[in-house]
């Protein structure tokens, strides 16, 4: 004769299609006294009115007696007597089933549905624990029909990575879906993007701190609560499963809006590995009607000599290249194109230093890459500097023209050498400029608070 623990008792109860709170009240019950509902609750750790609403559903099903006594008391029957009533009651459902079938198939019926179900209404559901949200977001990639956003935050493809869903990922792309990955990524999840399949399209976008899966504009699980820790396992990860048109729509544009201000992979990777800053630059050249500005320049008597084949006045011979000067009279300030530049320019420099852990240390070298680059003798007040001076400017002594207009760009590259080294958009305006006379170049840098 073998013998079963409690534990095997339950298994088989709750095989059998019983809810296992109410085997583990099945299996206290054995052998004991009559017991007041409170007493219950005690030997299966819950409360007593969840207990007493337990029983009264055991009794309907005949699994547990009561007695008549103030309060009432419940006892239970054998083990074995339970398994035969569960018996009986599938095998009655079985003939209620049978019974159906066999009137279906007896007579001819038009089913008339009058249930109307209104698709567009918004449906919204809880999803909690990280093993089940991840679950349900491999559900909703395998119902995928045309394409899969994903919005990861800084530890997200870890998460991702460690759900096992990466399979449903490639199944879909296999099935022709669009999958796309707007994520913020850095140094220490880099490696993970690089396994991805190179199917999926991926963009970085700083700061990217939303997480979620939205799929064919009809579907999407936002993820609301997420573990601090990232390999933690997620207990209280909370999610919405959102079915809802109008809310996607304005979820769609403004993943858009993010897609389009992200940068491509590619240029992530360069930053992050080679550091360097590949991404395209974007420049704003100037604001109002460019067209209006054309048609006044033009229709004047008198005015600017325009020297490019449109910009110019009948009869004027063609010439090639455009001045700085008409790019002006058209709105178009040529300094802050420059100081465009140089913001790239002094953001891949700081880039280049950035092993440099003290910030002595980053400007020491900085000043002597400066000179090495040929952009004169770096000398500063301060760490991070408020004045700039430069010597021994090449650039601004050979052509003074040339000079003036290559200061916006050193200006620029003070202000990307800080904003990437120090973290703020300072702005940096030449005060002296050999270029008009000076000895040297001075700069001075206006810093937020500072």
């Amino acid at each position: 004769m073998s013998v079963e623990t409690a534990e095997q008792i339950i298994n088989r109860l709750v095989e059998g299609g019983l809810d296992e709170k109410f085997a583990r009240i099945i299996l206290a019950l054995c052998a004991k006294p009559p017991l007041k509902a409170s007493e219950i609750g005690k030997l299966v750790s819950i409360s007593r009115m969840d207990a007493y609403n337990s029983l009264k559903k055991l009794q309907e099903m005949g699994f547990v007696k009561a007695t008549l006594d103030k309060p009432m008391r419940f006892t239970g029957i054998p083990v074995s007597d339970v398994f035969k009533q569960m018996i009986k009651r599938e095998e009655a459902n079985v003939r209620r089933l049978q019974q159906h079938l066999d009137e279906l198939n007896a007579e001819s019926f038009v089913i008339k549905s009058d249930i109307h179900v209104n698709a567009n209404e918004p449906l919204f559901n809880v999803v909690k624990d990280r093993h089940s949200i991840y679950a349900t977001i491999e559900n909703i990639v395998q119902e995928s029909e045309e394409r899969v956003w994903m919005m990861l935050s800084k530890w997200g493809i870890l998460h991702l990575m460690r759900s096992g869903i990466i399979n449903s990922i490639i199944d879909a792309l296999d099935r022709g879906i669009e999958i796309k990955i707007l994520a913020d990524i850095d140094s220490k999840t880099i490696r993970f993007y690089e396994q991805l399949d190179k199917r999926i399209e991926v963009r970085h976008h700083t700061n990217q701190s939303q997480m979620g899966v939205y799929v064919d504009s009809e579907v999407g699980i936002q993820i609301v609560h997420s573990e601090i820790n990232p390999t933690g396992r997620g207990k209280e990860d909370a999610a919405l499963l959102i079915e809802s048109k109008d809310y996607m729509m304005a979820q769609f544009e403004l993943i858009r809006l993010h897609w389009n201000e992200g940068i491509a992979f590619d240029s992530a990777r360069a930053r992050l590995v080679d550091g360097m800053i590949t991404e395209p630059l974007k420049l704003k050249i100037g604001e109002g009607s460019f067209y209006n500005r054309l048609r006044g320049l033009i229709s004047e008597e008198e005015g600017f000599g325009f020297t490019n084949a449109i910009l110019r006045r009948p009869n004027e011979p063609l010439t090639m290249g455009i001045s700085a000067a008409s790019l002006s009279q058209l709105g178009v300030d040529m300094s802050e194109i420059l100081r465009g530049v140089g913001q790239r320019i002094g953001r891949e420099l700081a880039l280049e230093l950035r092993e440099e852990v003290k910030d002595e240390d980053f400007w020491n070298r900085l000043i002597k890459q400066w000179g090495s680059l040929g952009m004169g003798e770096l000398e500063i007040d301060s760490i991070p500097p408020t004045l700039v001076t430069v010597k021994d400017s090449n650039n601004c002594e050979k052509n003074s023209q040339l000079g003036t207009i290559l200061c916006h760009m050193d200006e620029g590259v003070l202000e990307g050498i800080l904003m990437e080294r120090h973290g703020f958009e300072a702005t940096a305006s030449e005060r002296l400029c050999t270029s008009k006379g000076q000895d040297h170049c001075l700069f001075e840098i206006s810093i937020p608070s500072v």
